[in-house]
């Protein structure tokens, strides 16, 4: 029986033996079982053709991988020896058989190799580049920074490895090595400056790196002007964007590549809400640019009347409830705040550019700069002769068709702020051939800011019963007709007396007179307390107020609509102004609870109701 057990095994084993292909087929089938799961019958195979050839090396890379996977470095150390005897010059699989001993819990043996791999091997910077990543995978920071010294010393490149040493670091939060080595990096490798920059952005995620960053990058800077690229983008992640500021002061403007950078941080600047930085900014690249491109010019110029408006904007009160004629050009919201500007530096600056573009060719590029100039001039500075300067050195420019009647409008528009309405009405005159458009809108606005309310009172008793109500400014103009209507046709001689002056502290705040405009609303209370128009008066004076920080006034003028048919916008006024302004929740709730039972069938209700859920949460719970 036993001898018949034996012969059956070895029948079983000369028949696996027997069906391992010959050569490539081997291989092959090698290669198949193992994808199909039969390692064991594929190590022998592998093992089969080194046998009968000891160089093959695709079965010797498969068999190494395999036991790479399955966690066996004792058959790997075989395995690789054996191959090293028969391929000595393989300095991978050298490497390789000290990584498997270290592995195998023998890391003096590895040590062992790989030292002696140094002492023999590294004949360039290949070879030394093989054994930097051995010693990287298994941690070996002393083997690795000695072997570093000894490259960079023997090559002459006191860069060498730096890159490769600067993200081991980084990858182990070893942020001070990191950093070093990252300063050594562009120091005498210039063209990784974005690349290091952005590898110390992805450092400053981690807040705990801040401080560290800030002082090595500070000091490295007096040494390496370059770094102070990298210090700018750090203080602008990280929100320090005054010295963000001053770090691209250092770097200066010199050449186009500068000057791309400015206008990006500018405008990065300007949508971080950032408006003074961003106008400082803007200012920065017009006075130190030698750019005469009016591409540049007109780019800038542009970013520079953006900040200005957003600035004002963001300063502007914006409430929830109670608007001023949403969407109604006729009271299109025009920029009563003044900018915080110097007025006496960017007068500079424009008469500068103004003189650069009176050299240039005619064209529409240089007129687009010259309506930018004129923009600034007058929404800003309001130099109303300035701007109409440049508006009319943008028309004799060659301007297209659509920028050629926005500077017309412009044009007509200084009339206006500068309360000379009989010129505007000359200006926008209509004729009966001519479409109701933007124009219409300026010429209705010239005769009643001058008080002259019979014309625009006729043209819309006309236009509204022509114009296609789908026509972009029908509701505009049927608005208008019926405020008019309401408010002075249908009303008494002190009706219209009042309609008058109203129009006529309108045209003062439409040429920035703010003083004046709120003490002709005040006086319109006073002398025409019954006039119909006085309570929307009144509403209008507690918003203007308001936009000027006279929060205690805006409020009971406010209150002293409720006797009125606005009364619904001054209840939720001012609880608007309780809740915002002066933080009273309380008193506002009473504000909006008396809406609801005071003014049930207010558009307003609906919205307030819902809000005061939103407000009445936080008690409850």
């Amino acid at each position: 029986m036993r001898i018949g057990v034996t012969l059956c095994l070895l029948g079983n084993l000369w028949g696996q033996i027997q069906v391992i292909p010959e050569g490539k087929n081997a291989f092959n089938q090698a290669m198949m079982m193992e994808r199909a799961g039969n390692v064991a019958d594929a190590i022998l195979i592998y093992q089969k053709i080194l046998e009968g050839k000891p160089t093959h090396q695709p079965a010797y890379f498969q068999l190494k991988n395999i036991y790479t996977k399955t966690g066996d470095p004792k058959s790997a150390i075989q395995l690789v020896e054996n191959w090293l005897k028969h391929n000595p010059s393989d300095l991978q699989s050298e490497l390789a058989l000290g990584e498997f001993y270290f592995r195998d819990q023998q890391q003096d043996k590895a040590m062992t190799i790989w030292n002696e791999f140094r002492k023999t091997r590294l004949t360039n910077q290949t070879t030394y580049r093989l054994l930097f990543h051995t010693y990287a995978r298994f941690g070996q920071v002393q083997s690795m920074e000695f072997l570093v010294r000894e490259g960079r010393e023997r090559f002459k490149e006191p860069h060498f490895f730096a890159i490769d040493l600067a993200n081991y670091y980084q990858s182990r939060q070893t942020f001070n090595r990191s950093l070093r080595e990252y300063m050594t990096l562009i120091r005498h490798q210039k063209q990784f400056l974005q690349y290091t920059t952005d590898r110390i952005l992805l450092m400053s995620d981690d807040t705990t790196t801040h401080a560290l960053i800030d002082s090595t990058l500070n000091a490295s800077a007096d040494v390496n002007p370059d770094v102070r690229t990298i210090l700018a983008g750090f203080y602008y992640k990280t929100g320090q964007f005054e010295n963000a500021l001053e770090q691209h002061q250092h770097i200066g403007i010199s050449n186009q590549k500068d000057t791309q950078r400015w206008m990006q941080f500018a405008e990065n600047l300007r949508k971080e809400g950032q408006h003074d930085l961003s106008i400082q900014s803007y200012h920065y690249l017009l006075q130190q640019s030698n750019q005469s491109d009016p591409n540049v010019v007109g780019k800038a110029l542009l970013g520079l009347g953006q900040a200005y408006e957003d600035q004002i904007i963001h300063n502007q009160t914006e409430l929830t409830f109670v608007k001023w004629f949403p969407e109604n050009d006729f009271f299109k919201n025009q920029f009563v705040k003044a900018p915080s500007i110097g007025n006496e530096a960017l007068a500079n600056t424009l008469e500068h550019y103004q003189s650069i573009l009176a050299l240039l060719t005619p064209s529409h590029t240089t007129a687009t700069v010259h309506y930018r100039l004129g923009e600034i001039q007058a929404r800003m500075m309001r130099d109303h002769e300035g701007a109409r300067v440049s508006y009319e050195s943008a028309i004799a420019n060659r301007p297209n068709h659509q920028l050629t009647e926005s500077i017309r409008l412009r044009l007509g528009d200084l009339y206006l702020s500068a309360g000379a309405f009989n010129d505007a009405i000359d200006y926008f005159r209509q004729d009966r051939n001519r479409p109701v458009d933007e124009r219409t809108i300026r010429y209705l606005n010239a005769h009643l800011f001058s008080g002259s309310l019979e014309t625009p009172m006729a043209f819309l008793d006309s236009v509204t019963l022509t114009l296609n109500p789908d026509h972009r400014f029908f509701n505009d103009l049927l608005e208008m007709h019926d405020l008019m209507v309401n408010y002075y046709a249908d009303g008494t001689r002190d009706d219209q007396q009042a309609f008058a002056t109203f129009f006529a502290a309108e045209g003062l705040i439409r040429q920035y007179k703010i003083p004046e405009g709120l003490a002709m609303f005040q006086s319109l209370q006073n002398d025409h307390p019954d006039a119909l128009i006085t309570p929307l008066a009144t509403l209008r004076l507690a918003l203007l107020l308001l936009e000027f920080g006279q929060i205690d006034q805006a409020l009971q003028v406010a209150i002293s609509i409720e006797n009125s048919p606005l009364k619904d916008r001054g209840l939720v006024l001012a609880g608007e102004i309780e809740e915002r302004f002066l933080g009273n929740t309380q008193h506002a709730l009473s504000y909006y609870h008396r809406l609801l039972s005071e003014c049930p069938s207010s558009l307003l209700v609906g919205p307030v109701r819902l809000h005061i859920r939103k407000l009445s949460q936080p008690q409850e719970s």
